[in-house]
């Protein structure tokens, strides 16, 4: 039901750019290449880590001893739009930006409170919803896997739980994310 009512959507809002816009000149050469079958989800379940990255951390600038990597992006936010015209469910949204000064995300984050070897890296790390809105991001995402491999190496090494590299083996871990990861292995 889900899949084919983004379908409707999706096609629905070419339709009405093609045929009923006011621009619609400005779209008349223009071909609908490819449409997601299923639409990538911008947030699904969290697992809940040591700690859970709130807005007021993001917004006071909270400092954890565990620093890693750094969000920049604002805490970027969708609603749904009503519509005078549509009365079905909504489907139009509008997005709600904050912006952030660069913030760096505790290490916590990354893996589960209640899973000892679970780590996690993406948008399913110990955030709230709110907290998620800036997180999300590709290049984000992608510095957080950098920590989580780094992380399991050191878990590796001394053949610990991601908790105990916290706990025990954060020095090391900070050494390993101030020397990066290398550009060709």
């Amino acid at each position: 039901l889900i899949r084919d009512y983004a379908l409707r959507v999706t096609y629905g809002n070419w339709d009405f750019l093609k045929n009923r816009s006011t621009d619609k000149m400005k779209f008349a050469r223009h071909r609908l290449a490819w449409v997601a079958y299923i639409g990538g989800k911008r947030e699904s379940r969290r697992i809940t880590g040591d700690v859970i990255l709130m807005e007021q951390d993001i917004l006071n600038k909270t400092r954890y001893p565990d620093a890693s990597f750094t969000t920049t992006w604002p805490i970027d936010l969708h609603y749904p739009r009503e519509s005078e015209v549509f009365t079905g469910e909504p489907f139009r949204s509008v997005a709600r930006s904050q912006r952030i000064d660069p913030y760096p995300v505790p290490f916590r984050c990354l893996y589960s409170a209640d899973v000892s070897n679970l780590f996690m890296a993406g948008r399913n790390i110990s955030v709230t919803h709110v907290a998620l809105g800036t997180v999300r991001v590709m290049r984000t995402c992608g510095m957080m896997g950098e920590v989580v491999g780094m992380a399991a190496s050191v878990c590796k090494k001394h053949n610990v739980s991601p908790r105990d590299v916290y706990q025990v083996h954060l020095k090391e871990l900070k050494e390993l994310m101030k020397t990066g990861v290398p550009s060709k292995l």
